[in-house]
C-alpha cells in the first residue's frame, strides 16, 4: 500500500484529548519529530507510517496541520516474571496530532512518554469542558467525582448513574465534590468527558482520518465560540484560576489521597517498592510507607537556609517534605522520598514523590477557608462560609460538660458505673433513661462508644476528651470514628455474631476487670441484638449520631467562625478552618445515609 492508502485504512473513534496552546502559533516540526521519537523509543524496526505537518483544508478555508506515526513494539506480558523473547507480545501503537493556531488535538493508542509536547499545551479550562455540550435538554447519565473534603474517612470517590441524574440527586453537598468524568445525552447523541485530562469521547461508529479531522475541527470551533452560563453542574465545586489566586494562598494542611496508589498495588501494577541509596537497593513495605500519609498533615510556614519562605509538611517519615507554590501549580519536593522507588510490572519505575506529583493525588487547604487544591486545580466550595449558621445548629451546648475531667473516669474491680465526671458517665446520665436498650460498645472493633436503642430510632454516641481548646486533630479522630461507622447504623445480621460475646461481658480496661456490664440498660445482650435487628427493619427508622466533646465551646466557636467569615486573624485560625471542613464533611456523610447528627459541647 502507498502511504495515502495506509492512512485511509486507519479507523478512528471520535475520541481525543483537546488542548490550548501556551503561545499562539503552530507546533514546530522539530518538536513533533522529538515527540514521535519519545513515544516510539521501544519500537521494532521502521515506522509503519509517519507523516509530519501535512496540511488539510477545513471549514471556512482554514487549514490544520496533521502529523501521524504508527509503529510496532514488543512488551513483556504481565503474567510472567522474567522476560522471554519468544513470549513477548507484539503490539501496534499510533499517535495523531492535529495542530490549529490556538489548539492542539491528540488521538493516541498504546502511547506513553509525550512529555516534550506538554510544555507547549495545557488542558482546556475546566469550566469550558464541563459545560461545552450542555443545553436545556441535556440528560446527565453518569458522574464520577472526588470528595475534596480533608476528612480522611469520607468516601473519597463516588460514581453514580441514572437516566438523568439532575432528576435523581439532591444538590446538597455537591459543592464539596470535584467532578472528574461525566456522560451526557443530547437526544441520543452521547458524549463522555474527562475533565482532568480534557478528553472528549463521542459515542458512535469508527470512521476514517478525514472524518476524525472534521469532528475535531467542529469541537475546536465550539470551544472557541463558547460562552459560559450557569448549569446544573454549577452545584459542584467551583474551579478557580490558580495563577491569579496564588499570591493570596497560604497552605496550612495536606491530605494524601491513597486511592490510586492502592489500586495500582492491588491490581499488581506495582511489583515492588525499594529504598535506593546510590547503587544499593533494599525492599521495603509499601503499606508501611503509606500509613505515614493516611491522616491530615499540617503544613508549617518556615524560612529556609537561603532566607526564602517555604511550606514544610509535618510528618514522621521524612523531615524535608516541602510544598512548592509554583507559577501555575503546586508540587511536592523531598529528596528523601525520591529514594523510595515504585517498580511497575511494565518495567517502568518512579519515585513515590514523583508519582504523587504526576497525578496530583493530594488535597491541600489554605487559610482562605473555602479553597482547596487537588488534581492540579484550585477549587472553591462556594457554600462553606455561607453555611456557617447551619453548621452551628448541629452544635448543642451542655453546661455539664464543663465539669468533665476525663473520657472514661477511674476504675476499680468493684466499679459498677462510669464516673459522674467522665464523658461516658455524662452520656449515660443524659441519654440512657429514655432508651429501651443502652450498650457500651467501646474498645475493640467498636461501632460506637455507646449504642442507644429506642422505640423508633437508633443512636450512636462517640466520645472524645481533651484538655485543650479547638483541637483539630482530636476533632478529626472523632469525626473519622463516626464516619467509618455510619454503615453500622443499619448492620447486616451476620455482624451481630461478634457482638454477642462482647456485650455479654463486663467492661475491662487497663488490666482491670470491672463490674460495669456492657448492657447498661436492658435485659441481656441477646435481647438487645434481637431488638436492634427488629428496629432496622422499620421503614421509617430514625438514625442519629452524637459526638460528645469537651474541647470545643459553642459560643467560642461561633465567635471564631464569625471572625473567619470577616477575614479577621486569630490564634486558632488554622484549627477552626479544619474543624469547619470536618463538620461539613460529617454533615454531608450523614445526609447520604439519612442520619441526623448532633455535636454536644460546652456552652
Amino acid at each position: 500500500m502507498t502511504e495515502e492508502e495506509l492512512k485511509n485504512n486507519l479507523v478512528l473513534n471520535e475520541n481525543a484529548y483537546f488542548f490550548k496552546r501556551v503561545k499562539t502559533g503552530r507546533l514546530s516540526k522539530v518538536l513533533i519529530e522529538e515527540t514521535f521519537r519519545e513515544t516510539s523509543s521501544e519500537r521494532i524496526g521502521r515506522y509503519l507510517l509517519k507523516q509530519i505537518k501535512i496540511s488539510y483544508k477545513v471549514r471556512d478555508g482554514n487549514d490544520v496541520d496533521c502529523s501521524i506515526c504508527v509503529f510496532k513494539y514488543q512488551k513483556k506480558p504481565s503474567f510472567i516474571q522474567d522476560e522471554i523473547a519468544e513470549w513477548n507480545e507484539v503490539k501496534l501503537a499510533y499517535i495523531v496530532i492535529l495542530d490549529f493556531d490556538l489548539y492542539t488535538v491528540i488521538s493516541k493508542r498504546n502511547i506513553s512518554g509525550t512529555r516534550k509536547i506538554y510544555d507547549q499545551i495545557i488542558p482546556i479550562d475546566y469550566k469550558i469542558m464541563s459545560s461545552l455540550f450542555i443545553d436545556d435538554n441535556t440528560s446527565f447519565e453518569k458522574f464520577s467525582m472526588n470528595n475534596m473534603n480533608i476528612s480522611d474517612n469520607v468516601i473519597r470517590q463516588k460514581s453514580i448513574e441514572a437516566i438523568d441524574l439532575k432528576e435523581n440527586i439532591s444538590t446538597f453537598g455537591l459543592q464539596s465534590y470535584i467532578l472528574n468524568n461525566l456522560r451526557l445525552n443530547n437526544n441520543d447523541d452521547k458524549v463522555s468527558l474527562s475533565l482532568n485530562s480534557s478528553r472528549i469521547n463521542k459515542f458512535g461508529k469508527k470512521n476514517n482520518l478525514d472524518f476524525f479531522i472534521m469532528w475535531a475541527t467542529t469541537i475546536v470551533m465550539k470551544i472557541e465560540n463558547f460562552n459560559y452560563s450557569e448549569t446544573f453542574l454549577s452545584s459542584f465545586a467551583t474551579p478557580l484560576d490558580f495563577e491569579s489566586e496564588k499570591k493570596s494562598l497560604k497552605p496550612i494542611a495536606i491530605l494524601f489521597l491513597l486511592t490510586r496508589i492502592n489500586d495500582d498495588y492491588e491490581s499488581n501494577k506495582v511489583d515492588s517498592t525499594v529504598l535506593r541509596i546510590g547503587d544499593k537497593e533494599r525492599h521495603i513495605d509499601l503499606v508501611t510507607v503509606l500509613n505515614n500519609f493516611s491522616r491530615l498533615l499540617e503544613i508549617e510556614q518556615r524560612i529556609n537556609d537561603d532566607g526564602d519562605l517555604c511550606y514544610k509538611v509535618s510528618t514522621s517519615i521524612v523531615d524535608d517534605l516541602i510544598v512548592s507554590m509554583n507559577t501555575k501549580s503546586i508540587t511536592l519536593r523531598s529528596e528523601k522520598l525520591k529514594k523510595i522507588i515504585l517498580k511497575f510490572s511494565d518495567d517502568s519505575e518512579i519515585s513515590i514523590i514523583d508519582y504523587y506529583n504526576r497525578y496530583s493525588s493530594y488535597i491541600i487547604n489554605f487559610d482562605r477557608v473555602e479553597l482547596v487544591y487537588s488534581h492540579r486545580k484550585l477549587f472553591m466550595d462556594n457554600r462553606l462560609l455561607g453555611n456557617i449558621d447551619s453548621f452551628l445548629r448541629v452544635f448543642q451546648p451542655n453546661s455539664a460538660l464543663s465539669n468533665v475531667k476525663s473520657e472514661k473516669g477511674n476504675f476499680s474491680t468493684t466499679s459498677t458505673a462510669f464516673s459522674n465526671d467522665s464523658l461516658f458517665g455524662f452520656v449515660e446520665s443524659e441519654y440512657l433513661n429514655d432508651s429501651d436498650f443502652f450498650i457500651c460498645d467501646d474498645l475493640g472493633r467498636e461501632w460506637a462508644d455507646h449504642i442507644g436503642l429506642y422505640k423508633n430510632h437508633v443512636s450512636f454516641f462517640h466520645s472524645k476528651f481533651n484538655d485543650s481548646n479547638f483541637s483539630a486533630s482530636d476533632f478529626q479522630d472523632i469525626v473519622g470514628q463516626a464516619q467509618k461507622n455510619l454503615g453500622n447504623l443499619s448492620p447486616s445480621d451476620y455482624q451481630f455474631a461478634s457482638k454477642s460475646t462482647l456485650w455479654s461481658s463486663n467492661f475491662h480496661i487497663n488490666s482491670i476487670s470491672t463490674q460495669i456490664g456492657r448492657v447498661r440498660k436492658g435485659s441481656s445482650a441477646d435481647d438487645s441484638i434481637e431488638y436492634f435487628k427488629k428496629l432496622k427493619t422499620f421503614p421509617n427508622l430514625s438514625k442519629k449520631v452524637y459526638l460528645i466533646i469537651n474541647f470545643i465551646s459553642k459560643s467560642e466557636l461561633e465567635d471564631r467562625l464569625k471572625k473567619l467569615k470577616k477575614g479577621e486573624s486569630f490564634r486558632e485560625r488554622n484549627e477552626v478552618i479544619q474543624i469547619l471542613w470536618f463538620v461539613s464533611s460529617l454533615i454531608s456523610s450523614c445526609v447520604e445515609v439519612n442520619a441526623e447528627v448532633y455535636i454536644i459541647c460546652k456552652p
